[in-house]
C-alpha cells in the first residue's frame, strides 16, 4: 500500500535548505506546481509544525515526517527528501528540543481514514536503521523507489 504513495517524481536527494521554513517553501512549491496541494499547504504545514513538531530522534538516525491535512491535498502522495545538510527541527516529545535532520517523509493524505495506517507504515520503516541508511546513500529517486518496494515486499 505505501508504494501507492510514494512518487518517484517527489523523491528529491541532497536538497540544499538553510532551515525548514526554507524547506518547507521549496516543497510546497514543488507540490504546487505538479498539481498535487493546494494554495495554502505551506501555511498549513508551517503552522502544523510549529505546533505539532514531527522531528523523530530514534537513537542511530533522526528523521521528520511531516504532514498536510486532506483540506489542502489534490492528490495523495509521500515525498522523501534528503538534506545536503540536517537542519533543525523540533522533536515530537519535547517541542523545546531540537535535532538534525536531513531526512524527511512528507505525508500529504487526501483521505483522513488511511493516515494512521500510512503514518504507522512509514514509522516502521524508519525505524529500521539500515533501511534509513540505503535511503540517505541512495543516488537516484528509483533506487529509493526500489529500495522502499524491496522492505515493503518483505513484509
Amino acid at each position: 500500500m505505501l508504494n501507492d504513495y510514494v512518487k518517484e517524481e517527489l523523491i528529491i536527494l541532497n536538497l540544499d535548505s538553510a532551515d525548514r521554513t526554507e524547506l518547507f517553501k521549496q516543497m510546497a512549491k514543488t507540490f504546487n506546481d505538479k498539481g498535487y496541494v493546494k494554495e495554502k499547504f505551506y501555511d498549513f504545514i508551517v503552522e502544523r509544525e510549529e505546533n505539532y513538531p514531527t522531528g523523530l530522534d530514534l537513537g542511530t538516525h533522526t528523521v521528520a515526517i511531516p504532514h498536510g491535512d486532506p483540506e489542502y491535498i489534490n492528490h495523495s502522495f509521500i515525498s522523501v527528501v534528503t538534506l545536503k545538510r540536517p537542519i533543525k527541527i523540533k522533536k515530537v516529545e519535547d517541542a523545546d528540543e531540537e535535532i538534525d535532520v536531513d531526512l524527511f517523509f512528507i505525508l500529504g493524505l487526501s483521505d483522513g481514514t488511511q493516515h494512521l495506517q500510512i503514518l504507522k507504515q512509514v514509522i516502521g520503516l524508519i525505524q529500521q536503521e539500515a533501511f534509513v541508511k540505503a535511503i540517505q546513500s541512495a543516488t537516484s529517486a528509483k533506487e529509493v523507489m526500489e529500495k522502499i518496494s524491496a522492505v515493503v515486499a518483505e513484509k
